[in-house]
C-alpha cells in the first residue's frame, strides 16, 4: 500500500532574487518525521522560475508515495546598489547601479538610519538610474536607499532596498 504524500511536510522553500537563470530551492520532504530522498522517494519540477513573478514548485510521490504537493515561491528584481549620492543645496543626486530588469525605482530617504518617517520617490521608468531629490532642508543628515520594482500581470514585484548611504544637504 501506497502512502498519501500529501500527509508530507515540505521545507526549504522561500522567495528568492532574479538571476537571469532558473531557480530551484534546497527542499526537505518529511513523512511521519521520516526525511525523504529526492529521486527515490519523490521527484521535483519547476515552472514559471526563471522570470520575475511567481514560479511553482511541483513535488510528486515516487515508489511507496503517492500524491502531489505543489508550492509557489516569489521571484523578486535583484537588489540595487546606490553608486553615487552627492549633496547639492537642499537636495541630494543618487545614481544606482540597474540590476536585472525592472518596471521602476523607489528611493526611500530619511533623517535616521531606521528610516522611520521615511519620504519615497517612485520612478516609473526603467530608463531612468539617476535622479535628483529637492525640497529637502539645507544642512540635514539624510540616509537614502534604492529598491527596484517589476510589475507582471498587475501585481508588484519588489526588489530589496540597497545598503543604506548617507549624505548631508547644503545649505
Amino acid at each position: 500500500m501506497k502512502n498519501n504524500f500529501k500527509k508530507a511536510t515540505v521545507s526549504g522553500i522561500s522567495n528568492k532574487s532574479y538571476t537571469g537563470k532558473n531557480i530551484t530551492q534546497s527542499i526537505t520532504v518529511k513523512y511521519n518525521g521520516k526525511t525523504l530522498k529526492n529521486g527515490t522517494d519523490y521527484t521535483v519540477s519547476y515552472s514559471s522560475n526563471k522570470k520575475i513573478g511567481t514560479a511553482t514548485v511541483k513535488i510528486a510521490g515516487k515508489g511507496s508515495y503517492t500524491g502531489t504537493i505543489t508550492k509557489t515561491f516569489k521571484i523578486n528584481p535583484a537588489k540595487q546598489e546606490i553608486q553615487k549620492l552627492t549633496a547639492k543645496s537642499k537636495a541630494f543626486f543618487v545614481d544606482w547601479a540597474q540590476k536585472g530588469s525592472a518596471s521602476g525605482y523607489e528611493i526611500q530617504y530619511a533623517t535616521n538610519s531606521k528610516f522611520t518617517s521615511a519620504k519615497k520617490v517612485t520612478i516609473t521608468s526603467n530608463k531612468t538610474d539617476k535622479t535628483t531629490v529637492s525640497k529637502l532642508s539645507g544642512k540635514k543628515k539624510y540616509y537614502v536607499r534604492v529598491r527596484s520594482y517589476t510589475t507582471v500581470k498587475g501585481t508588484k514585484y519588489y526588489g530589496a532596498w540597497s545598503a543604506s548611504k548617507s549624505v548631508t544637504t547644503k545649505k
